[in-house]
């Protein structure tokens, strides 16, 4: 875990900024009024929010949601507390922000097509690794207050939705009022195993094992699915269906 080195610096003036030239650009920019919103400038200032949540999430998963402050976030990526809270009015928005910036990554890794068991993890660990510190606070504290509960709730809704539709692949769910009265019950231990696996491969697995990583998951999904739609008398089609290959080098 990394982020920018704790350099904290007050807004520069024009004559600050020429008696001081080893000041990074970027640095000088971050510590300028939000632009405008619109076309370039909008694409400038999103990436500049997702920098400061990036930076943000390290930090917190350093000292804890709790314990670390604003004024911490603001010197490791370099701004004024002004700065930061011109684009976050409290703590707790910083943390919805970068809750809110972790589900839609996972979100859109669900508009890929499923390739075979282990191919949702594989989708999932590319979202967690492309914002790590902030998959792993949502799944390791989201719970942890009343003010965090409704991002974790969706992280467990959906996990259990692909669980859900893997149990009728390749048919839809049938409607609520038509579904086994212990399908949910089957679902939440699932869940937890596929969130905690996840964070857990993120936090310590090493990326030249993942193909070990996703075929063990795989394997079990697979026995997870046919003990669960024995269980449940579920009317499903009972295929063998393929594991995901797709980072396998033949």
């Amino acid at each position: 875990m990394a982020w920018p080195g704790s350099r904290h610096c007050a807004r520069l003036s024009d004559q600050e900024f020429e008696t001081r030239p080893r000041m990074s650009k970027a640095l000088v920019a971050a510590n300028e009024d939000p632009e405008p919103f619109g076309g370039a400038r909008s694409a400038r200032e999103a990436e500049r929010r997702e920098a400061f949540m990036r930076t943000a999430a390290g930090v917190f998963r350093q000292y804890g949601l709790a314990g670390a402050t604003m004024e911490q976030v603001a010197a490791a990526s370099g701004v004024t507390k002004v700065v930061l809270y011109r684009r976050f009015p409290s703590k707790d928005a910083l943390i919805q922000g970068i809750f809110a910036e972790t589900l839609r990554r996972l979100n859109a890794q669900d508009a890929k097509p499923w390739k075979g068991y282990g191919g949702g993890m594989r989708k999932s660990l590319a979202a967690a690794r492309s914002f790590e510190d902030g998959f792993i606070l949502l799944v390791r504290h989201g719970d942890q207050n009343p003010a965090y509960q409704a991002s974790h709730a969706l992280l467990r809704r959906r996990t259990g939705q692909r669980l859900r539709g893997l149990l009728w692949y390749p048919d839809q769910p049938p409607p609520r009022t038509e579904r086994p009265a212990l399908l949910e019950l089957s679902l939440e231990p699932m869940i937890s195993f596929c969130n905690d696996a996840l964070a857990y491969w993120v936090e310590r697995g090493e990326p030249a094992k993942d193909e070990m990583f996703l075929r063990w998951c795989g394997q079990m999904m697979r026995a997870w699915r046919h003990n669960a739609a024995e269980l449940l008398n579920l009317d499903s089609p009972e295929q063998e269906w393929p594991f995901d290959t797709e980072g396998l080098t033949l």
